[in-house]
C-alpha cells in the first residue's frame, strides 16, 4: 500500500524547512537587511516551485498538449487508468523525439500531465504503451511527481547558480567559458542530495506494483521497461538538468556526464521485482 498523504507530508515539511533555512541563514549573515533578502529569496524559490516548476520541463522539451485524433487511444487509456485508482485524468502531451520515453509531472491540487514521445509510439506495441501509461499514472496518484518536481526545482536552482559563478570564474575570462568548474564541483553535491531526499528506488517498485495491479500481465510492463532501458543507450535524449528522475527509465543512458544524478534503480531489479526472476 502507498500514501501520497504522506509523500506530500514530507515534501511540505521539507519546503518550511528550506524557507525557514533561508530567513535563519539571512538573519545571521546580513541582520535585518539579511532576513529581508532571506525573505524574498524563499518567497520567489516557492513561485518557482508552485507556478513554474511542472511547465519549465514541459516547454523545454517542446511538448504539445494532444488533441484530435488520436489512433494509440491514448487519451482514452489514460482516463480509464484514472478512473481505477481514482483520480482526475491527466492531460496528455506529444514531444517530437526518436528517443522512446515517457515522465509525468504535477501536483495535488491541480490535472497532472504524461508526456510521451513519438518514438515511444513507433516503437511500442498498444498493450506496451498501456503499462507505459499505466505507470505514469500510478506516478501521478502516488505524489511521486509532486516530490520530484519539487526537488527537481530546487536541485536545479544549485545548478543554475553554479554555472553563473563559474562563468564568473577569472580563469575562465582568458582560458574560455567553463574551462574549470569550481563551482559545480562544489554545489553539485548539494543538488545530489536534494534528489536524493525524495527519490529512491522505493519510489519506483512502488509505482511499479501499483501499475500491475491495472494490467491483465505484469510482464508487460517489465518487457515495455526492459525495452525502454535498451533504447536509451543506444537513443539518449538530452533533458535539462536534475530532471532525468521524472522520467520512467533514465533518459540519457550512462554518460560520464550524468553519472553524479543518475536516481533510477538497475533495471534489473525492477524486471526482477516484477517477474520473480531476471530472464537471460
Amino acid at each position: 500500500m502507498f500514501s501520497s498523504t504522506k509523500v506530500s507530508f514530507k515534501v511540505w515539511m521539507f519546503l518550511a524547512a528550506l524557507s525557514l533555512a533561508h530567513l535563519f541563514v539571512g538573519y545571521k549573515v546580513g541582520g535585518r537587511i539579511g532576513l529581508l533578502i532571506g525573505f524574498l529569496m524563499a518567497v520567489v524559490l516557492n513561485i518557482m516551485i508552485f507556478f513554474f516548476g511542472e511547465t519549465q520541463l514541459i516547454a523545454r522539451m517542446r511538448a504539445k498538449k494532444l488533441s484530435g485524433q488520436d489512433p494509440w487511444r491514448l487519451n482514452e487509456n489514460v482516463k480509464n487508468f484514472s478512473r481505477m485508482v481514482g483520480m482526475k485524468a491527466p492531460t496528455v502531451y506529444l514531444m517530437e523525439h526518436t528517443t522512446a520515453t515517457a515522465f509525468s509531472v504535477g501536483r495535488p491540487w491541480k490535472v497532472g500531465t504524461i508526456c510521451v514521445s513519438t518514438g515511444l509510439l513507433k516503437d511500442f506495441t498498444e498493450k506496451e504503451l498501456e503499462a507505459i501509461l499505466a505507470h505514469q499514472v500510478c506516478h501521478i496518484k502516488r505524489s511521486d511527481t509532486f516530490s520530484f518536481g519539487v526537488t527537481s526545482t530546487i536541485a536545479n536552482s544549485f545548478v543554475g547558480l553554479a554555472q553563473f559563478l563559474d562563468h564568473l570564474w577569472p580563469v575562465n575570462w582568458f582560458k574560455g567559458p567553463l574551462h574549470q568548474r569550481p563551482f559545480a564541483t562544489l554545489l553539485s553535491p548539494l543538488a545530489w542530495m536534494v534528489i536524493r531526499f525524495a527519490v529512491s528506488d522505493r519510489n519506483y517498485f512502488e509505482s511499479d506494483d501499483l501499475a500491475i495491479s491495472l494490467l491483465s500481465d505484469r510482464k508487460v510492463l517489465a518487457q515495455a521497461l526492459w525495452k525502454l532501458e535498451g533504447l536509451s543507450h543506444t537513443k539518449p535524449l538530452h533533458v535539462p538538468p536534475c530532471t532525468s528522475h521524472l522520467f520512467i527509465v533514465n533518459p540519457e543512458g550512462l554518460r560520464e556526464t550524468n553519472w553524479f544524478f543518475l536516481t533510477h534503480p538497475k533495471m534489473e531489479n525492477r524486471i526482477r521485482r516484477l517477474l520473480g526472476y531476471f530472464p537471460i
